[in-house]
């Protein structure tokens, strides 16, 4: 179809090329410029192309069938990442290790699914999720395996943002009178997560407060191409109505993810300021997503939408960026994350 398309269009551009050189010639030559039979001809044929361009993107836009959706809700997540290797002489598998827990932010997306004709199928969302409240655990060991607690911290996250952004096409296989769709799919996402640490207590023997000026800083980017199916099941509707009642399910698998992160401690005097150290690690994870809809009115659907996704890293690089100007490389061990929300939304659909 594809091919076909293409070449139709070559062949219009080609005749549109033809005859407005003929028409500008026409027009500079003097012996036609009067001549009502190449003026009529050459209007003509302006006009015939006009009316196929405008015909196809009407047929185009008439093929357009999908929605819109905007929903909210609570979104929970989790972090989890430690570092080893040689650091002051010392080898140890696991030096350092910060543990996101219980983070519950505010989240909203707008999402759309659109397909054009029979044979492309495409969806997308845009997620904003504001942090409320969490706990960060700084932990610090002298002996491998978590042996040997030096230090230990909990300082609170909250005052900062998570961001989601994902896209993906593929062909659309119909069943069950158009009631059953089975697409699969590939695409490109990206999440942000910044987290701010502050109000932080240090835990070893008696609890004591940490600096008042605590105001770190972790910033960490997942993105990458995935593969994954959308199924989708609506229930039989009368003639001119839409389903009374619709599910769907969409799972996605991340094979391929570059994870960065940066950070700010801001209270070490031995690190560099703003940047303290790098992470860098290749990863993958998986994402899945269910939606039940009920019809309000024949265009407008309420939807109940639960997201889940679980994402880890292979080992990778962290990069300490040190007060006098050296680095100092170490060994990130996987990186571990999970994310799941519960929202509540409205779907319109476009015919």
């Amino acid at each position: 179809m594809g091919y076909s398309c293409v070449r139709t269009w070559a062949w219009y551009g080609l005749l549109v090329v033809v005859w407005a050189s003929l028409g500008v010639a026409a027009a500079a030559d003097p012996r036609f410029a009067d001549d009502p039979i190449v003026v009529e001809s050459v209007d003509r044929s302006v006009e015939a192309h006009s009316g196929a361009t405008r015909a196809y993107f009407q047929n185009f836009i008439g093929n357009v069938r999908g929605n819109l959706a905007l929903s909210a809700g609570l979104r929970f997540d989790a972090l989890d990442w430690s570092i080893g290797g040689a650091f002051s002489g010392e080898q140890i598998n696991v030096r350092s290790e910060l543990e996101w827990t219980q983070v519950l932010s505010y989240q909203v997306q707008l999402s759309g699914q659109a397909q054009v004709g029979r044979h492309l199928y495409g969806r997308g969302h845009v997620a904003y999720a504001a942090i409320q409240s969490g706990t960060v655990r700084d932990s610090d060991y002298r002996g491998n395996d978590r042996t040997d607690l030096y230090s230990c911290s909990v300082s609170d996250t909250n005052d900062d943002q998570l961001w989601d952004v994902l896209a993906g096409v593929g062909y659309p296989f119909h069943f069950s009178d158009q009631r059953l769709l089975i697409a699969p799919l590939i695409g490109y996402s990206a999440h942000k997560q910044n987290f701010r640490i502050t109000n932080g207590t240090q835990t070893i023997n008696q609890p004591v407060p940490l600096d008042s000026r605590l105001d770190s800083t972790y910033r960490a980017l997942w993105q990458g191409f995935w593969v994954g199916c959308d199924i989708r099941y609506a229930l039989p509707a009368p003639v001119n109505q839409s389903a009374p009642m619709e599910w769907s399910l969409g799972l996605i698998y991340h094979f391929r993810t570059d994870f960065s992160a940066e950070a700010t401690w801001n209270l070490r005097e031995d690190f560099r300021q703003p940047k303290s150290f790098e992470q860098k690690a290749d990863g993958h994870g998986v994402t899945i997503q269910a939606e039940w809809l009920l019809r309000i009115t024949r265009q407008l659907k309420g939807a109940l939408l639960v997201q889940f996704t679980d994402w880890s890293t292979d080992a990778g690089t962290d990069t300490l960026y040190l007060a006098n100007g050296s680095t100092v490389a170490m060994r990130l061990n996987p990186v571990s994350w999970r994310s799941y929300s519960v929202m509540l939304g409205l779907t319109y659909s476009f015919f």
